[in-house]
């Protein structure tokens, strides 16, 4: 009966459930690894002590405003390879491939250097009051994974290239090997050897350098089925080059906007205890395993969507947006079933202590609570009108509803009113909330498809 359902949810000349299944299944074994592996490595850093997981934690979100800047044209070359395959353009195919690849090599490496030049007066402009020793873990931290960006930012392209295209088992090969590397040698540098959050830098280096290589070798020597050489990371066509951006740039400059925004969350956070910062950073840990699912949905709207719009089938897109969102609340409402139960048993990996694990607890539940209802509205919907070059209104929305949500609404809960950390929890819900209705109401409307008006005869 469920599968009927499914079968009728999902089915069409370019997709069919069965395939999506297997996307689906795959990816969430891709996820699984990236989260847990996430996961135990928070889990080994905790292992130092609550000062050395706070200044990851605040460092955290500088290095993903800067990361996010290459993985945000990565995944706008994601979305031109897929229109291109759904258009059945080769030749474009494996031009796109080789300018996202070297754009955000070339990307990565400039926003590196600056990051280790400049990081000493980073922390201390951000932080002017934290503690010396969270002061130094954050600065060592910082520049080291600033190395890392380099290999990773490659990697992170032929990864996004090879999802849109449909082949996730290749995507799980390479999440595979970087996220299992990574965990070896965070046992081997921070266990083995006691080198702290150094061996946590360390073995993100390693591990992405790694990644990288066989990524430049899967794709350019066992998976190359659209026949990319090397030389085609270093050319440039204006047209694809200016179909990446347009998709990319609205999406980076939303990327830095928000991970702005969540800067100015860790600023007022930087009030609380050191207990209150490690118990929101194992929070944000954990939430990522609970979001496992949804990540693959995600990727399945992307690369489905993408590929029917390509193809000009408007009102195909919107059908799987609608379906896919549907299917989508289901499986998150059985991954928090199944998750939250589990929750004591996971805090147990981070030695936290008592006081922190049942902050971190408390935090989980709002989140398992909201995001069957609202999270799918709130990201799925976003990432269908992106498909659809809708980057821009998405980018307005997202950035609003985080600076009303969890800025304004997040530090009137947080301080004034003395909820903690679950008042910046509270807060992402109401800013998954506003997201959701406001895309909600352009998905009604045709505008987010951004077709050319047919000329009068």
């Amino acid at each position: 009966m469920l599968t009927d359902k499914l079968h009728s949810l999902l089915d069409s000349d370019h997709f069919d459930y069965d395939h999506l299944r297997s996307m689906f299944l795959t990816l969430c074994l891709d996820q699984f690894f990236i989260c847990f592996i996430g996961v135990v490595s928070t889990a080994l850093v905790s292992s130092v002590g609550e000062a050395a997981i706070a200044a990851v934690s605040m460092v955290g979100t500088i290095n993903a405003m800067v990361s996010l800047i290459f993985t945000s044209l990565a995944s706008g070359g994601a979305i031109v390879v897929s229109r291109a395959k759904g258009r059945g353009e080769r030749n474009e195919i494996r031009e796109a491939i080789g300018e996202v690849t070297g754009l955000c090599g070339f990307t990565a490496t400039v926003l590196a250097i600056l990051m280790i030049l400049f990081s000493q007066g980073i922390v201390d402009f951000i932080y002017p009051e934290v503690e010396e020793i969270l002061r130094d873990y954050a600065v060592r931290y910082m520049r080291l994974m600033a190395i890392s960006f380099i290999p990773y930012s490659v990697f992170c392209a032929i990864f996004n290239i090879f999802r849109s295209v449909g082949d996730t088992r290749s995507a799980l090969v390479l999440t595979m090997v970087i996220n299992v590397a990574h965990l070896m040698l965070s046992l081997l540098f921070i266990n083995g050897m006691h080198l702290g959050v150094d061996g946590s830098g360390l073995s993100y280096i390693i591990a992405r350098l790694l990644g990288m290589v066989l990524a430049l070798i899967w794709l350019l020597r066992v998976h190359n089925d659209y026949g990319v050489r090397p030389g085609h990371f270093f050319r440039f066509h204006r047209s694809i080059t200016r179909e990446i951006v347009s998709l990319g740039m609205p999406l980076t400059m939303e990327s830095l906007l928000m991970q702005g925004g969540m800067l100015l969350v860790q600023i007022y956070l930087a009030r609380l205890t050191t207990t209150d910062l490690a118990a929101h950073a194992v929070a944000n840990s954990l939430l990522l395993l609970y979001q496992i699912t949804a990540g693959a949905m995600n990727t399945i709207v992307g690369t489905v969507c993408g590929q029917c719009y390509g193809a000009g089938e408007d009102e195909l897109t919107r059908r799987y947006i609608r379906n896919i969102i549907f299917v989508g609340r289901f499986v998150l409402l059985v991954s928090v079933l199944i998750l939250y139960p589990l929750t004591p048993l996971l805090l147990q990996l981070y030695h936290a202590s008592p006081a922190g694990s049942g902050i971190a607890s408390s935090c989980l539940l709002i989140a398992a609570i909201a995001m069957p209802i609202l999270w799918c509205d709130a990201n799925l919907l976003g990432m269908g009108l992106r498909v659809a070059g809708d980057s821009m209104y998405v980018g307005t929305v997202s950035v609003l509803a985080l600076a009303i949500g969890r800025l304004v609404i997040g530090y009137i809960l947080t301080i004034p009113m003395g909820l903690g950390v679950q008042g910046v929890w509270i807060s992402m819900v109401i800013e998954w909330l506003l997201r959701a209705v406001a895309l909600r109401l352009r998905f009604r409307g045709d505008r987010w498809l951004h077709r050319e008006a047919p000329k009068a005869a």
